[in-house]
């Protein structure tokens, strides 16, 4: 029996430069998932770790980052750990795996050579894929063919060739390539999301951990780590998902027309949960006044020491227009300039409305009568009517384009 952690995809070293001055803080949170993550593999009582992998983010890497690592796999000691290269960080003349204060961790084992090691366990066989460049076109799984009687893991860092998922595939590997190599089970690296690949036989043998923690938006279900249990080299996997992550990246949108959709903003921002977590890009759209684009300005100033992160996108936010400087901009004779004149006519039934008509009584009066059913829809109220004419203005700014 093995038991085994499996994870990959750490990218220490990631640079974030979208993240402004709290880069170096994202970068250090990264770093502490790791730590925790290899004494959460140590409370487990697992035989060894697996990173499959983009342990780090390139082979660039600082020098500081770099000796962090070590002293956390030193740390990690007497707990066996195999890292395998990937295409982040590939074993080439500048890869970080060459440096020296490797050689003093005898707990580590830089997965250099994509021949068999049967050093991890008693009857454990490990099939390591190392990549040695940015970009093939090669499955470099295929050399594997291992031995039915022991407990055979492969490793490897590539896109699974599975239709609708990739495009041009990067050191591509074959879907069914566990049961056709033997293996009990294919660790990979590569996807940071979670995902179980079910063999043709209903069994699943091939699995991406994902990143263990979260790095950029959009990463679905990103945030973990799996632990692995194999009885013999006859059963399936036993695979437990954990949960690792620290960070959550958070895109929201909001449509603001009034004071009101205002006050809701706050309210949202005030119930983020973890905010001291989150990186929130909050894009905001809608048409208003100066006022309120003034307090919307200031959100970023009253809520950003909350958040790790927080950037308010406010190019989709116009201000609201006269109906002269509006009109202007509609071309006459099309459906919009009816639907604005149209609306401009309903405004006349409204004194606090009146005031953003320009219509003549006479030209309302020829407006209505073009109308079915006119007299229902004066019962519209002012703000609904204010707002129609607001979405009709970001119509026209959106086509205007």
């Amino acid at each position: 029996m093995v038991k085994f952690m499996h994870t990959a995809d750490w990218h220490l070293g990631i640079k974030f430069s979208q993240l402004g001055s709290k880069a170096d803080a994202v970068r250090e949170m990264r770093i502490k998932t790791a730590e925790k993550l290899l004494e959460a593999a140590k409370e487990s009582n697992v035989d060894f770790v697996l990173i499959s992998g983009d342990l780090f983010d390139s082979n660039n890497i600082e020098r500081r980052t770099l000796n962090r690592v070590i002293q956390l796999m030193l740390k990690a000691s007497p707990l066996d750990v195999y890292i395998l290269p990937g295409n982040h960080d590939p074993l080439t003349l500048d890869s970080p795996y060459l440096y020296s204060a490797w050689d003093s961790l005898s707990n580590v084992h830089i997965l250099k050579d994509p021949e068999p090691l049967n050093e991890v366990n008693s009857g454990v066989v490990l099939y390591p894929c190392p990549i040695t460049q940015k970009q093939s076109s090669k499955d470099l799984t295929e050399w594997i063919n291992a031995n039915n009687s022991e407990i055979s893991i492969g490793i490897a860092h590539g896109n699974i060739e599975i239709e609708g998922f990739i495009d041009a595939s990067n050191f591509p590997i074959d879907p069914e390539r566990a049961d056709k190599s033997g293996l009990n089970y294919l660790a990979l690296g590569e996807w940071h999301s979670f995902y179980e690949h079910t063999s043709k036989d209903g069994q699943i043998k091939t699995v991406y951990p994902g990143t263990p923690e979260t790095t950029k938006f959009g990463e679905k279900n990103s945030g973990n780590a799996v632990i692995v249990e194999i009885n013999d080299s006859n059963d399936p996997p036993v695979i437990n998902e954990i949960n690792t992550g620290s960070l959550n990246w958070v895109k929201n949108t909001e449509t603001i027309y009034s004071e009101e959709d205002l006050l809701r903003v706050h309210s949202t921002l005030q119930e983020i949960s973890n905010p001291e977590n989150t990186i929130l890009k909050l894009s905001i759209n809608g048409i208003t006044d100066q006022e309120i684009r003034n307090e919307i300005e200031s959100l970023a100033a009253n809520y950003e020491s909350n958040f790790m992160f927080l950037d308010i996108d406010m190019h989709e936010l116009y201000l609201q227009p006269n109906s002269l400087e509006f009109k202007a901009m509609i071309p006459e004779g099309t459906i919009l300039s009816h639907t604005f004149d149209a609306l401009l006519a309903l405004m006349k039934y409204h004194p606090r409305l009146q005031e953003y008509s320009n219509l003549s009584p006479e030209k309302v009066d020829e407006i209505f009568q073009e109308i079915k059913d006119h007299e229902s829809i004066k019962q519209v109220s002012p703000e609904i009517l204010q707002r129609a004419i607001l979405i009709l203005y970001r119509i026209t700014m959106e086509v205007s384009k």
